[in-house]
């Protein structure tokens, strides 16, 4: 893999969390959810940032985790300092109304018979207990990693090699959907070529065709098949005038 892409995923912490079963989760749920407008405006933020990778990335693994090049990644850091800034301002919103409702809220734990020290531990100590952050992981790691694990499962007799083909085809799973998505790249940067070839002054599609070569290039190189990339794209390349 000559090019390394990297997976950029979004967490949050003590926010939208679901439905419990267990009735001390469910009424802390209750309490430690958003108010309507908090909610709305972090949702807000979180459409923000993804919208960004939407831009930032070459293609998306099961239509839910970002797949970003390097040389994106001090963009994606910028535009995230950007929306947790905001952020903060909503979470110390919300941390000043639970503090507020604290009385309220143990009186209710009280009453549900949860016992003084377990209340004490479920009081946040300071506005923390509410966070969104990303992580960002290669690829390549990813991938490497199933495939050394399926190896050494192999190793531990006939009882492992069941589970070590399913970790190999987690590893063959998520490499099938990255050379779906260079498949699916060259395929519309074709298409729009030919759009092009009939409007050639259209501008926005001349920008939408070089950005998905970037794109394609960028997966070929990851996935070792820059041959075929040249091969496939060269001509479209000399009609582009790149």
């Amino acid at each position: 893999m000559d090019s390394e892409l990297y997976i950029v995923e979004l967490r949050t912490r003590g926010l939208f969390v679901g439905v419990s079963k267990v009735p001390e989760e469910r009424i802390l749920t209750t309490v430690f959810r958003l108010g309507e407008k908090e909610r709305n405006k972090v949702l807000y933020l979180r459409f923000k940032f993804y919208r960004s990778l939407d831009k930032l990335s070459v293609l998306t693994l099961f239509g839910e985790k970002y797949v970003v090049p390097r040389k994106y990644l001090p963009e994606v850091e910028r535009v995230f300092s950007e929306v947790y800034g905001e952020f903060l301002k909503v979470r110390r919103e919300a941390y000043s109304k639970l503090v507020d409702r604290w009385d309220e809220v143990r009186k209710r734990l009280e009453d549900m018979g949860i016992p003084p020290e377990k209340i004490l531990r479920i009081k946040p100590s300071d506005e923390s207990f509410l966070d969104i952050y990303y992580v960002v992981t290669p690829l390549s790691v990813v991938i490497n990693g199933f495939m050394k694990a399926s190896e050494e499962l192999e190793g531990e007799g006939d009882e492992y090699r069941v589970i070590a083909g399913r970790v190999r085809d987690e590893a063959e799973r998520i490499l099938n959907e990255v050379r779906r998505g260079y498949e699916e790249k060259v395929k519309e940067l074709e298409k729009v070529v030919e759009e092009l070839r009939k409007s050639p002054k259209n501008y926005r599609l001349r920008f939408k065709a070089l950005d998905l070569m970037s794109d394609a290039e960028e997966i070929a190189k990851f996935l070792g098949i820059t041959e075929d990339f040249r091969k496939r794209v060269e001509p479209l390349k000399e009609y582009l005038g790149v």
